[in-house]
């Protein structure tokens, strides 16, 4: 597998995001063209919203690699299956509410020579209670079940070198949104791994897309069940369930 030295595919994951998508990926185009050897990656996953036609029009002003579904597929596998069709030796795969700064890419650059995973680690975070609440508990399980020591496993802004990505992803099927299997199954692979802190903002336009509350209860347990599941495969804690 050869690609070109320092080369960066940014993959946006896209779910309903009309209001917020265009703002997102011009700040990064815009940050990073003519400083970095790029693409643009869109994998929009089923919007009911205006995403798909905000993505048309925005794709006359700058080139992009747009992935769109007619059905949701879920975040887990819409972005498994664009992920393949990357060009760059690096993936940064980023969230798309605009909730980070694209100049803190550069902070997580610095250490690539060093590490094949670099997870910007969110200080300060501006969820609400609730939102936060469920990162700091799903985080501790993780640690605990896992045997892993990170405190942003599930962060959304990740530097991860392709070569590691094509040798783990593919196993990644337990947990619902992928960077915390990912990052675990690869750590215990041998892959080196670390956290930048790295600034985080409000969600500039109403709430999340995912965590709806009349959803929360099953989205709770099915990655409860899923931690135990990948810990019991990896060893970490045994005799789980018999």
């Amino acid at each position: 597998m050869s690609f070109k030295k320092d080369s960066v595919s940014f993959v946006f994951p896209v779910y309903n995001e009309g209001n917020l998508i265009e703002r997102t990926l011009l700040s990064y185009y815009k940050e990073f063209n003519g400083k970095l050897d790029f693409e643009i990656i869109v994998a929009e996953d089923g919007s009911t919203d205006s995403t798909k036609s905000v993505l048309a029009v925005l794709g006359k002003t700058i080139s992009a690699k747009v992935f769109s579904s007619c059905e949701r597929k879920g975040y887990l596998r819409a972005i498994k299956e664009v992920l393949c069709e990357a060009d760059g030796e690096w993936i940064f795969l980023v969230d798309s509410d605009n909730q980070f700064d694209p100049k803190d890419f550069w902070k997580l650059w610095a250490y690539r020579e060093e590490y094949d995973i670099v997870l910007g680690r969110k200080i300060r975070r501006k969820d609400g209670l609730l939102r936060s609440f469920l990162s700091i508990g799903y985080n501790f399980l993780i640690r605990s079940f896992l045997k892993v020591s990170f405190r942003d496993v599930d962060t959304g802004f990740r530097l991860i070198r392709k070569v590691c990505l094509s040798n783990h992803s593919y196993k990644v099927k337990h947990l619902q949104f992928f960077t915390a299997e990912f990052v675990v199954r690869a750590f215990l692979g041998g892959a080196k791994v670390m956290e930048v802190p790295v600034q985080h903002f409000s969600r500039e336009n109403g709430r999340t897309n995912i965590f709806y509350l009349r959803k929360l209860p099953g989205i709770i347990f099915v990655e409860l069940l899923g931690i135990v599941r990948l810990a019991r495969e990896l060893g970490t804690i045994k005799h789980l369930g018999g």
